[in-house]
Parts: structure tokens; C-alpha cells; sequence
């Protein structure tokens, strides 16, 4: 592989176009090849913007090009398995938009493809690179939280459903083309966060509520067909008596939850605003830290550095081997595996065992 990673994306909606302008920051690193859209005046117009070479309509013309390295895919979700596939078997290492894939088969799919050619498949999971999820990890590392047991994440937004309360477009809201609602579309970031951090567990079993009760503008719904969860609650058990509660909302009469919470048996952290529970000479002790200047110490002595700061240019810095690679692809599997349990135990109103 030359100095440059040489890349093509598929998809120039929304999502594609800030993978572009994430790329544009690493132009010492990226070389964008081509981009491709059914909306082929849309995929030059952003060619012409961002001076790329070669413009597609069809996917399948694009993973012809035998200079790209990797394949960046920015597509809804009904079409991550399928074009991910591709790519794969085309010889193409592969970045895919979150969530992995509609569906846990699909999502597994993906992750078989990629053992059988031996290419990277990587999934955009920004929540692993943030400064507070590795600076636990180093914590949980280090022996500071002892047992891990339980986490905990719990998020609400009061009214951030897409397209109904606003933003987006409706196929957020179509359980055939996006897989499922805020489960699928925020809950995956907290969720792979903790899978992370729990260094991917196996799965035991998965019980699991989705509700969408409060009211929307009517032509809205009428429009998007709507017929997804606006909010999921789940409790996961897995193998080491590790258990994970979820609850995620687009909308809700609530405030903002409360966060992502780690408990050990000697010490605990809720992620933001960042802070260590322990206990200190029989006394309760609650740690604030400077992350940032432990960052600023750590990149000084050479321990830390480029590579890790965002899930973009991670993937673009492993696949030219300057870090090791965080196996988001990995990650990504289980919490599809989760998020399909989760849907599959609120439907049939029982606990699914994975055992």
C-alpha cells in the first residue's frame, strides 16, 4: 500500500458528504477516488467541490477501480449488508456508516464476509475514540474499577425523532429500510461503548421493551409511514455474570437520562461529566480528572498520539499499519446481535437466550 490510502465512498447524502469533509482534514493521509450515487448529479456536484476524479451511479462500477484500497459506505441502512458484501468480495477493505447492518443476519453476514477474504471491515462507531471511553479503558485496565459488573446507559432526548419532530429524511422512521428506530439509530453508539470497554463479551440473553406513544404531527406521520420505536429499554446478561441496562429515547417527557455508568468492586465512572467513585480510607471519594492534560503528558512521552482520535481517521491510520486496529467490525456484530435480540424479545414478549 502506498503513503495515501486510496478511497472510494459510496453515498453522497447527508452522511457521505461529512465523510468527504472528514477525509479532506487527511488529505496527507486520503486520496478520494470516486464517489458513487443513484443521484449522479449530486455525486458530481460534490466531485466537482472536493476535485474528484472518477463519478459513479452504480456501486458496482466503482469497486472496478483497482486502485482503491477501501470503500467507505454511506448508504441507509437496508443497504449496508449488501453493498458491504460486494466491496468485500471485490478485494476492497471496507468502512460502513453505523449501524452495522438492518438486521443481526445481516450484520453477521457482513462480518463472515470479511473473515472469508481476509479484508478489514470496519463500522462507524465514533463513541469508542472519545477521550472519557479511553481514558476509562485505561482505568479499567489498570485494575482501578477491580470487577466489572454492571453498566448502565441512559439517554433521552425530549423530542428528536427524525424526520416527524423536524430533521432527516423518512426512511429513518421505516422499520423496512432503516431495521428499526432509536434503538438502531442512537442506543448502538452507547451500546458499542460498552462493548468496548467490556473488552466484547458473549452474549447470554436479552429482554427488551420498545414503546412509540407520543403524539406527532399527523401529516408527518401519514408521510413517513412511521412504524418504529421511539423508545427501547433492555437489560443484557452476559457470560462472567456482567449484566448491561439500556434505555434509549428520540422522544420522551423526560430530561436527559442519566448517562453511561461502569461499576467495579473497587471503583466506578460515569463517563460525562467524567468522574471515579471509589472509596478512600473508608471514605467516599468522588475523583474529578484532567483528561485533557493526561492526554497532552501521554502524547509527550510517546504513548498515545494520531490514530485513536476519531473512528474516521483510525480506520484511514490502521489500514496503512501506523496502529493497531480497533475491531469495530467486531463490536458492531455484537450490538447488531443485541439490537436483534432487543426487537425480537419485545415482540414476543420474553427473554431471548443466546446459552
Amino acid at each position: 500500500m502506498s503513503d495515501k490510502l486510496k478511497i472510494g465512498i459510496i453515498g453522497t447524502g447527508i452522511i457521505g458528504k461529512s465523510h468527504v469533509r472528514g477525509y479532506q482534514s487527511m488529505l496527507n493521509d486520503v486520496e478520494i477516488i470516486a464517489v458513487a450515487d443513484l443521484d449522479e448529479s449530486e455525486a458530481r456536484r460534490v466531485a466537482q467541490e472536493y476535485d474528484i476524479p472518477h463519478v459513479f451511479s452504480d456501486y458496482r462500477d466503482l469497486l472496478k477501480i483497482d486502485e482503491i484500497d477501501s470503500v467507505d459506505v454511506c448508504l441507509p441502512n437496508f443497504l449496508h449488508a449488501p453493498v458491504t458484501i460486494a466491496a468485500l468480495e471485490a478485494g476492497k477493505h471496507v468502512y460502513c456508516e453505523k449501524p452495522m447492518a438492518k438486521t443481526g443476519p445481516e450484520a453477521i453476514a457482513m462480518y463472515e464476509a470479511a473473515q472469508r477474504t481476509g479484508k478489514k471491515l470496519s463500522v462507524q462507531m465514533a463513541t469508542v475514540f472519545t477521550k472519557e471511553t479511553q481514558i476509562a479503558k485505561h482505568l479499567i485496565k489498570a485494575d482501578a474499577l477491580g470487577n466489572v459488573y454492571y453498566v448502565k446507559t441512559s439517554h433521552y432526548r425530549r423530542r428528536g425523532r427524525p424526520y416527524v419532530d423536524g430533521y432527516a429524511t423518512p426512511h429513518f422512521v421505516q422499520r423496512e429500510k432503516a431495521g428499526g428506530g432509536t434503538l438502531l439509530d442512537t442506543a448502538i453508539y452507547n451500546m458499542a461503548r460498552m462493548v468496548y470497554l467490556l473488552d466484547n463479551p458473549e452474549i447470554e440473553t436479552v429482554s427488551a421493551s420498545t414503546f412509540q406513544e407520543l403524539d406527532m404531527d399527523e401529516e408527518r406521520r401519514q408521510n413517513s409511514g412511521y412504524d418504529v420505536e421511539e423508545l427501547g429499554t433492555g437489560f443484557v446478561r452476559f457470560k462472567g455474570g456482567i449484566t448491561m441496562f439500556v434505555e434509549e429515547a428520540w422522544a420522551a417527557n423526560m430530561d436527559g437520562g442519566d448517562g453511561d455508568r461502569i461499576m467495579g468492586s473497587k471503583g466506578g465512572i460515569k463517563l460525562n461529566p467524567f468522574t471515579f467513585y471509589t472509596d478512600l480510607y473508608d471514605m467516599d471519594a468522588d475523583v474529578t480528572f484532567d483528561i485533557d492534560a493526561y492526554e497532552r503528558r501521554m502524547r509527550s512521552l510517546g504513548y498515545t498520539g494520531d490514530g485513536y482520535e476519531s473512528s474516521q481517521q483510525h480506520v484511514v491510520w490502521s489500514l496503512l499499519e501506523r496502529v493497531e486496529m480497533i475491531d469495530t467490525g467486531a463490536i458492531g456484530l455484537t450490538v447488531a446481535r443485541i439490537t436483534e435480540a432487543m426487537y425480537q424479545s419485545a415482540e414476543q414478549q420474553k427473554e431471548v437466550d443466546f446459552r
